[in-house]
Parts: structure tokens; sequence; C-alpha cells
């Protein structure tokens, strides 16, 4: 009988044990694991990366590049918030091997724009995933006949743009990306002698690389 009480306290108190050790689950335990989670907790892992683009776009019924830059914030790998620009300057196939534009009968158009990004990321740990970065903000351009190094130039109007896009990038190393995207440009009416209302409001697409700690 005392062989087996002996046994029976040896069997409860080992069972005791197993189940604690089995609510530690790498260190942490179910009570732990099913603590509320806030917007400052300590467990978050943010970064930051720069980007640089290089797209074309149609602007005013004419071949245009465009060319961008941006920071932002990562929040917890899943979204990105930061601020970012663009220029663009359309009629870029009638510029000579020394980046000038002479001579030309028509209006071209030029300028930029910038604002702040807010970019969610979709699957942002899978070797290819999809982020959705969103630019508004405001712009100026303004419309030129000539083109040289020296010429100067005045902002004719100012608009306003959102710029929402779609990128698919790839995760080439921890801290480097690259990214092919599309979008298209909402911006209000311009003003300008010459160049079309909506000139600005079409499709974009490109490349992008990004570096930074993701």
């Amino acid at each position: 009988m005392k062989t087996l009480l002996t046994s029976l306290i040896i069997l409860t108190f080992t069972t005791c044990l197993l189940a604690q050790e089995s609510m530690t689950i790498s260190g942490d335990s179910i009570f732990e694991k099913n603590q509320i989670k806030t917007v400052f907790s300590k467990e978050k892992n943010d970064g930051f990366y720069g980007a640089f683009s290089v797209g074309y776009s149609p602007i005013d019924d004419k071949n245009a590049l465009t060319a961008s830059a941006r920071g932002c914030w990562i929040m917890d790998h899943f979204f990105s918030f930061g601020i970012g620009g663009t220029a663009f300057m359309n009629q870029i196939e009638e510029f000579t091997s020394d980046d000038v534009l002479q001579n030309n009968d028509e209006v071209n158009l030029a300028g930029g724009y910038a604002g702040i990004i807010l970019e969610p990321i979709l699957l942002p740990l899978k070797p290819v995933h999809l982020s959705f970065p969103v630019l508004i903000g405001v712009g100026a351009a303004g419309n030129f006949s000539d083109y040289t190094y020296f010429s100067t130039y005045m902002v004719d109007d100012f608009f306003w743009v959102v710029e929402p896009q779609a990128e698919l990038e790839l995760n080439l190393t921890r801290w480097f990306r690259l990214a092919l995207y599309g979008g298209y440009r909402f911006t209000s009416k311009l003003n300008i002698e010459g160049i079309s209302a909506t000139a600005l409001q079409n499709y974009s697409a490109g490349i992008t690389i990004k570096m930074g700690l993701f």
C-alpha cells in the first residue's frame, strides 16, 4: 500500500511538471503569448529604407521620363510611411546627345511634386511580395520650348496630386530590394498656356531599388 501511494504521488508530481513545461513554448508561457499587443510593444520589428525610381509616363500625350526618391519608416514589416517626390519632363526623345532641346515648335512640360507616402505591404516576409505606396502632396509645373543647361524657367501653375501605385518586390538580400511598379497620377487641372488641363493625369510604370533595414 505504501509503495502504491508513493507511486501515485510521484506520478501526480511528474504530471504537474510536464503540464507546466508544456505551457512554455520557446521560453514564452501561454499567458505571455495571450497578452494584448500594443502599438508601443517592444517586440515590434521596425525598420527604414530609402528608394530611388526611374519610370515612364505619357504626359500631355508625349513621352516623359520620371525620376523619384523617397524615404520611409517601416512599422513591424507590414506598413511604412514617409516622404517622397518625383520630377518629370516630357518630349524626351527630342533631346540631342548634349541634353539640349532647341528649335522646337511644340510646347513641353516639366516640373515635380512631393508629399507624404503611405504604404501597406502584403506578405513582406516572403521573397516575392506586393506593396501599395500612395503619395499625397502638391506640385509645380511649367512649359518650355527650348532647353539648355543655362536656361531659366518659371513655374506656371501649382497642383494637388494623389498617386497610388502597386509594386511587385523581390527581396534580393536582407537590406536590398528590387521592385517593378505601376500606378496612376490623379491631379487637379492645370492652367498653363499650350498645355492640356489634364496633362498629368495618366499612368506611370518603372523600376525601383530600395536599400535599408527591412
